[in-house]
């Protein structure tokens, strides 16, 4: 009884005070940083509110007569007619290479073979990575809004706008399969350049002992930098609005009609790419690769992948012919060769 009345007394063991100050002052520094890292961008609320707005002010180009025309003057004649169209075959064409793209996505193992940083993308990672965990998850939040505003949202509207403008389904019908092509097409290219390069993404360079929060250290597309698949989606879109605008008039003949759409696309594609970076996601030429090769999809696929240097006028208003001319790789004499021709 003696010894266990002298245990329960004894006092628990001191823990000095600096230690005790240490800590309180090493969990408000913490709190405070977690308070500070939700400073450095918008949230997602107001990203996704300010896009929303852009868009509708976009909207607001389409005439309000034009929604007093019929639906449909026009869908290829019938099912079969449908069936046999050329916009179904980039459909089809769509639907293959997206399932390439999955399919390398999902599958493919890659490993790291390229490590070496350059000049160019050290001083951009310099200069632009958030230096907050929380503000570089917001920022990576944040290029998803802007990527579906752009692939998906903008596209969208401006096929709206063409159907409710014309009435002409089938030119409708033929934009959504060129969306869905020139979708398709850079999700595949994408994936597979990112598959071959295996070159290791910017955060990379943080992990071991100590490393941030926002670290996918052991995430299986750590190796997957280059191209920024963001970059690349947001710019396709971005490239279809603008072709759509310029050369179908999808929103208008109008100069601002023609402008303003293609402006916002950019606008919207250049922000993705931005903020992949501020993200600490990719390297600045991960961006710059993928903006190239999703704007040049985006702007040419609406006439087929393999169309790259086709060129069409619409007839003008005093009733001047249409111009149209192309020039695409071809089979000559069992031989590499290209075909070409103009009609003036």
């Amino acid at each position: 009884m003696g010894m266990s009345y002298e245990r329960s007394k004894r006092r628990p063991v001191d823990v000095p005070a600096e230690a005790d100050e240490s800590r309180d002052v090493s969990s408000s520094r913490a709190r405070g940083e977690d308070r500070e890292s939700t400073r450095g961008l918008p949230g997602p609320g107001l990203t996704g509110f300010l896009t929303l707005v852009v868009l509708l002010l976009v909207g607001g180009l389409v005439p309000s007569q034009a929604l007093a025309k019929p639906l449909c003057t026009s869908f290829y004649g019938g099912f079969d007619g449908w069936l046999r169209s050329d916009a179904n075959r980039d459909l089809y064409n769509g639907i293959a290479f997206a399932a390439i793209g999955g399919a390398v996505s999902l599958g493919g193992n890659s490993g790291q073979r390229w490590s070496a940083v350059n000049s160019l993308d050290g001083n951009a990672r310099s200069d632009l990575r958030l230096k907050k965990p929380g503000a570089r998850r917001r920022a990576d939040l944040a290029s998803d809004i802007t990527l579906v505003s752009s692939l998906a949202v903008l596209p969208v509207l401006s096929i709206t706008a063409q159907q409710v403008r014309t009435g002409d389904c089938e030119e409708s019908w033929d934009m959504a399969t060129d969306f869905v092509e020139a979708f398709g097409l850079s999700l595949m290219l994408s994936e597979s350049i990112k598959l071959a390069s295996g070159r290791a993404r910017p955060f990379t360079r943080e992990c071991g002992p100590g490393a941030p929060s926002d670290a996918s250290c052991r995430g299986s597309d750590r190796f997957r930098s280059f191209v920024s698949g963001h970059a690349t989606l947001a710019a396709t879109g971005a490239g279809l609005t603008c072709a759509w605008s310029v050369k179908r008039q999808a929103w208008g003949k109008s100069r601002l009609a023609r402008a303003v759409p293609c402006g916002v696309g950019m606008t919207l594609a250049l922000a993705t790419g931005t903020l992949r970076v501020t993200a600490d996601r990719h390297w600045l030429t991960d961006v710059i690769a993928g903006l190239a090769i999703g704007g040049t999809v985006g702007w040419f696929d609406t006439w087929g992948p393999f169309d790259l240097l086709r060129y069409e006028s619409a007839p003008g208003p005093n009733g001047t012919p249409a111009r149209f001319g192309f020039v695409m790789p071809a089979v000559v004499e069992g031989g590499p060769g290209i075909r070409a021709a103009f009609v003036f």
